[in-house]
């Protein structure tokens, strides 16, 4: 049962992580096309370089913790081999989350003082930016998905 709390937990956050990170991919990024670089840095520098520096840190450092502690209690106690890959899952595709992580964040850590680069530059940074947080939400979602196999897997199990 302690398994299971872990692989609930990991569940529901990452599902708010996949979340925040879908609708900064699917809304937020391509809005840059329509009001241009320098407003969208703006809101950027205004929004996610100001209050997201504490919300998408604690967000993907405890998701990411949460889901590594599931994975473990996963593959100890996998009651089959089908949860034991879905722990395994987890756990790759949170690794592969926090290694995108470590590229995207200093792109967006470099845009965050300074005077407005010019709009080229701006708009080469936003678009690697775009591509990373499109592999950080696909292995946040992949970890979502085994992390509800591994649940439905082991409730399954027991009955």
């Amino acid at each position: 049962m302690h398994r299971m709390r872990w692989t609930v937990a990991a569940i529901a956050l990452n599902g708010v992580a996949v979340g925040a990170t879908l609708d900064q991919a699917i809304k937020q990024l391509p809005a840059r096309h329509h009001i241009g670089t320098s407003a969208y840095l703006t809101y950027v520098r205004a929004a996610d370089l100001r209050n997201g520096l504490r919300w998408y840190p604690a967000l993907g450092l405890t998701t990411a913790a949460v889901s590594i502690t599931a994975a473990v209690a996963g593959l100890r106690d996998a009651p089959n081999m089908t949860a034991s890959l879905a722990a395994s899952t987890v756990a790759a595709a949170t690794a592969a989350h926090l290694a995108a992580t470590t590229q995207a964040a200093p792109i967006m850590l470099g845009l965050r003082n300074g005077p407005v680069p010019d709009a080229e530059t701006t708009a080469a940074a936003l678009s690697k930016f775009a591509r990373i947080n499109a592999l950080e939400a696909a292995a946040m979602a992949v970890a979502l998905a085994a992390a509800g196999c591994s649940a439905a897997r082991s409730t399954t199990a027991r009955t």
